[in-house]
Protein backbone atom coordinates (compact mmCIF):
# COMPACT_ATOMS: atom_id res chain seq x y z
CA UNK A 1 0.00 0.00 0.00
CA UNK A 2 2.61 2.01 1.03
CA UNK A 3 4.43 1.91 -2.40
CA UNK A 4 0.86 1.75 -4.07
CA UNK A 5 0.61 5.74 -2.36
CA UNK A 6 4.45 6.75 -3.63
CA UNK A 7 3.44 5.83 -7.07
CA UNK A 8 0.18 8.10 -6.67
CA UNK A 9 2.32 10.66 -5.49
CA UNK A 10 4.49 11.08 -8.11
CA UNK A 11 1.67 11.47 -10.37
CA UNK A 12 1.04 14.67 -8.86
CA UNK A 13 2.13 17.62 -10.69
CA UNK A 14 5.58 18.39 -9.22
CA UNK A 15 5.81 22.03 -10.13
CA UNK A 16 2.24 23.13 -8.57
CA UNK A 17 2.57 20.95 -5.88
CA UNK A 18 4.78 21.31 -2.45
CA UNK A 19 4.30 18.46 -0.69
CA UNK A 20 1.84 15.76 -0.47
CA UNK A 21 0.54 13.01 2.13
CA UNK A 22 -2.01 10.24 2.55
CA UNK A 23 -3.71 12.92 4.46
CA UNK A 24 -3.76 15.67 1.88
CA UNK A 25 -1.36 18.33 -0.05
CA UNK A 26 -0.11 21.77 -0.19
CA UNK A 27 0.21 23.54 -3.36
CA UNK A 28 3.12 25.92 -4.57
CA UNK A 29 2.41 28.95 -3.75
CA UNK A 30 1.36 31.89 -5.86
CA UNK A 31 -0.31 29.84 -8.58
CA UNK A 32 -2.15 31.83 -10.92
CA UNK A 33 -5.56 30.79 -12.32
CA UNK A 34 -4.42 28.76 -15.03
CA UNK A 35 -2.15 26.99 -13.13
CA UNK A 36 -4.51 25.96 -10.00
CA UNK A 37 -7.42 25.03 -12.56
CA UNK A 38 -4.53 22.63 -14.19
CA UNK A 39 -3.71 21.06 -10.93
CA UNK A 40 -7.45 20.58 -9.71
CA UNK A 41 -8.15 19.03 -12.78
CA UNK A 42 -5.21 16.80 -12.25
CA UNK A 43 -6.38 15.47 -9.27
CA UNK A 44 -9.82 15.52 -10.39
CA UNK A 45 -8.57 12.60 -13.02
CA UNK A 46 -6.63 11.42 -10.14
CA UNK A 47 -9.44 10.83 -8.23
CA UNK A 48 -11.50 9.26 -10.97
CA UNK A 49 -9.12 6.69 -11.98
CA UNK A 50 -7.96 5.92 -8.92
CA UNK A 51 -10.19 3.62 -6.39
CA UNK A 52 -7.61 2.29 -3.62
CA UNK A 53 -6.65 5.32 -2.27
CA UNK A 54 -10.24 6.99 -2.44
CA UNK A 55 -9.84 9.23 1.01
CA UNK A 56 -6.28 10.49 -0.15
CA UNK A 57 -7.56 11.50 -3.30
CA UNK A 58 -10.55 12.77 -1.74
CA UNK A 59 -8.53 14.92 0.86
CA UNK A 60 -6.34 16.39 -2.07
CA UNK A 61 -9.30 17.15 -3.72
CA UNK A 62 -10.49 18.98 -1.00
CA UNK A 63 -7.23 20.88 -0.49
CA UNK A 64 -6.78 22.43 -4.15
CA UNK A 65 -10.87 23.64 -3.93
CA UNK A 66 -10.03 25.40 -0.31
CA UNK A 67 -6.58 26.31 -1.49
CA UNK A 68 -8.37 28.05 -4.68
CA UNK A 69 -10.16 30.37 -1.65
CA UNK A 70 -13.64 32.04 -3.82
CA UNK A 71 -11.79 29.98 -7.20
CA UNK A 72 -12.88 26.88 -6.44
CA UNK A 73 -16.99 28.15 -6.08
CA UNK A 74 -19.16 26.76 -8.95
CA UNK A 75 -16.63 23.81 -9.31
CA UNK A 76 -17.26 21.33 -6.73
CA UNK A 77 -20.49 19.97 -8.42
CA UNK A 78 -18.54 19.56 -11.68
CA UNK A 79 -15.64 18.12 -10.27
CA UNK A 80 -17.78 15.79 -7.85
CA UNK A 81 -18.82 14.22 -11.52
CA UNK A 82 -16.03 14.21 -12.81
CA UNK A 83 -14.36 12.55 -9.76
CA UNK A 84 -16.71 10.16 -9.60
CA UNK A 85 -17.73 11.76 -5.74
CA UNK A 86 -21.17 13.15 -4.33
CA UNK A 87 -20.98 16.96 -4.36
CA UNK A 88 -21.98 16.97 -0.48
CA UNK A 89 -18.77 14.54 0.20
CA UNK A 90 -16.31 17.06 -1.44
CA UNK A 91 -18.08 19.81 -0.13
CA UNK A 92 -17.44 18.40 2.95
CA UNK A 93 -13.93 18.04 1.81
CA UNK A 94 -13.40 21.36 1.15
CA UNK A 95 -14.55 22.61 4.42
CA UNK A 96 -12.51 20.17 6.37
CA UNK A 97 -9.03 21.07 4.48
CA UNK A 98 -9.98 24.91 5.24
CA UNK A 99 -10.40 24.16 8.94
CA UNK A 100 -7.32 21.19 9.87
CA UNK A 101 -4.21 22.32 7.27
CA UNK A 102 -2.16 19.48 6.07
CA UNK A 103 0.33 20.41 8.97
CA UNK A 104 -2.18 19.72 11.63
CA UNK A 105 -3.67 16.51 10.65
CA UNK A 106 -2.09 13.38 12.34
CA UNK A 107 -0.68 10.81 10.67
CA UNK A 108 -1.88 8.03 13.17
CA UNK A 109 -5.60 8.77 12.04
CA UNK A 110 -7.70 8.59 8.72
CA UNK A 111 -8.94 11.12 6.71
CA UNK A 112 -12.32 9.80 8.12
CA UNK A 113 -11.58 10.58 11.23
CA UNK A 114 -10.35 14.48 10.56
CA UNK A 115 -13.73 15.03 8.40
CA UNK A 116 -15.44 13.89 11.78
CA UNK A 117 -14.07 16.80 13.99
CA UNK A 118 -13.61 19.24 11.13
CA UNK A 119 -16.89 18.87 10.24
CA UNK A 120 -18.01 19.87 13.82
CA UNK A 121 -15.62 21.83 15.05
CA UNK A 122 -14.07 25.04 13.90
CA UNK A 123 -12.07 26.21 16.43
CA UNK A 124 -8.07 25.28 15.78
CA UNK A 125 -7.97 24.29 19.80
CA UNK A 126 -10.77 22.52 19.99
CA UNK A 127 -9.99 20.80 16.53
CA UNK A 128 -6.21 19.71 17.91
CA UNK A 129 -7.53 18.59 21.57
CA UNK A 130 -10.34 15.98 19.51
CA UNK A 131 -7.46 14.64 17.23
CA UNK A 132 -5.30 14.11 20.14
CA UNK A 133 -7.84 12.65 22.26
CA UNK A 134 -8.67 10.49 18.94
CA UNK A 135 -4.73 9.41 18.47
CA UNK A 136 -4.20 8.95 22.27
CA UNK A 137 -7.14 6.50 22.90
CA UNK A 138 -7.15 5.16 19.48
CA UNK A 139 -10.74 5.78 18.70
CA UNK A 140 -12.71 4.70 15.69
CA UNK A 141 -14.47 7.12 13.66
CA UNK A 142 -17.47 5.57 14.94
CA UNK A 143 -16.37 6.14 18.57
CA UNK A 144 -15.30 9.28 17.97
CA UNK A 145 -18.24 10.30 16.02
CA UNK A 146 -20.30 9.59 19.50
CA UNK A 147 -18.46 11.07 21.62
CA UNK A 148 -18.44 14.13 19.42
CA UNK A 149 -22.26 14.36 19.21
CA UNK A 150 -22.28 13.57 23.38
CA UNK A 151 -20.64 16.15 23.58
CA UNK A 152 -22.47 18.57 21.42
CA UNK A 153 -25.54 17.75 23.12
CA UNK A 154 -24.15 18.51 26.18
CA UNK A 155 -23.10 21.98 25.11
CA UNK A 156 -26.27 22.36 24.24
CA UNK A 157 -28.43 21.44 27.38
CA UNK A 158 -25.88 23.31 28.79
CA UNK A 159 -26.77 27.11 27.01
CA UNK A 160 -30.16 26.35 27.28
CA UNK A 161 -30.13 25.99 30.56
CA UNK A 162 -27.82 29.07 31.12
CA UNK A 163 -30.15 31.27 28.61
CA UNK A 164 -32.51 32.71 31.13
CA UNK A 165 -29.97 33.74 33.18
CA UNK A 166 -28.14 35.15 30.51
CA UNK A 167 -31.16 37.35 29.93
CA UNK A 168 -32.13 38.22 33.97
CA UNK A 169 -28.66 39.48 34.06
CA UNK A 170 -28.89 41.85 31.05
CA UNK A 171 -32.24 43.07 32.57
CA UNK A 172 -31.01 43.29 36.07
CA UNK A 173 -28.50 45.31 34.14
CA UNK A 174 -31.34 47.97 32.60
CA UNK A 175 -33.20 47.87 35.50
CA UNK A 176 -30.17 49.39 37.65
CA UNK A 177 -30.27 52.22 35.07
CA UNK A 178 -33.53 52.91 35.16
CA UNK A 179 -33.49 53.19 38.62
CA UNK A 180 -30.92 55.85 38.58
CA UNK A 181 -31.87 57.53 36.05
CA UNK A 182 -35.38 57.92 37.71
CA UNK A 183 -35.30 61.51 37.98
CA UNK A 184 -35.29 62.25 34.27
CA UNK A 185 -37.58 59.64 32.76
CA UNK A 186 -40.34 60.93 35.34
CA UNK A 187 -39.96 64.40 33.48
CA UNK A 188 -40.78 62.65 30.06
CA UNK A 189 -44.11 64.56 28.14
CA UNK A 190 -46.87 62.61 27.16
CA UNK A 191 -45.47 62.03 23.46
CA UNK A 192 -41.98 60.58 24.58
CA UNK A 193 -43.62 58.45 27.13
CA UNK A 194 -45.53 56.82 24.26
CA UNK A 195 -42.68 56.89 21.93
CA UNK A 196 -40.87 54.90 24.35
CA UNK A 197 -44.01 52.43 24.91
CA UNK A 198 -43.34 51.85 21.31
CA UNK A 199 -39.71 51.44 21.16
CA UNK A 200 -39.80 49.22 24.39
CA UNK A 201 -42.52 47.11 23.47
CA UNK A 202 -41.04 43.64 23.55
CA UNK A 203 -40.15 44.79 27.80
CA UNK A 204 -43.52 45.64 28.04
CA UNK A 205 -44.55 42.46 26.49
CA UNK A 206 -42.18 40.51 28.84
CA UNK A 207 -43.29 41.89 31.88
CA UNK A 208 -47.15 41.42 30.81
CA UNK A 209 -46.78 37.39 30.10
CA UNK A 210 -44.02 36.98 33.41
CA UNK A 211 -47.20 38.51 35.37
CA UNK A 212 -49.56 36.27 33.88
CA UNK A 213 -47.07 33.23 34.33
CA UNK A 214 -46.63 34.08 38.40
CA UNK A 215 -50.64 34.62 38.39
CA UNK A 216 -51.14 31.38 36.88
CA UNK A 217 -48.72 29.26 39.13
CA UNK A 218 -50.53 30.73 42.01
CA UNK A 219 -53.65 29.59 41.19
CA UNK A 220 -52.11 26.26 40.62
CA UNK A 221 -50.57 26.16 44.37
CA UNK A 222 -52.54 23.60 45.97
CA UNK A 223 -54.24 24.83 49.78
CA UNK A 224 -53.36 22.63 52.62
CA UNK A 225 -55.80 22.77 55.55
CA UNK A 226 -54.60 24.27 58.89
CA UNK A 227 -52.96 22.46 61.21
CA UNK A 228 -54.09 24.45 64.31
Amino acid sequence: MASDLTSLISQLPAGSVAHATRLGLVLAPCLGNDAWDRVVSHVTRLAYDTSGHRQTTTAWLGDALASGGNRGRGYISLCAAAAGLDPGTLRNAKLVCSRIPVSCRHDALTWSHHCEVGLAFSEPREIEEWLTQAEREGLSTSELRRRIRSHQASVVTEALSTAPYSVLRELRAACRLVERERHLWRRWSPGAAKAALIELQPLVSLVTSLRSRALQAERETPEYPSLN
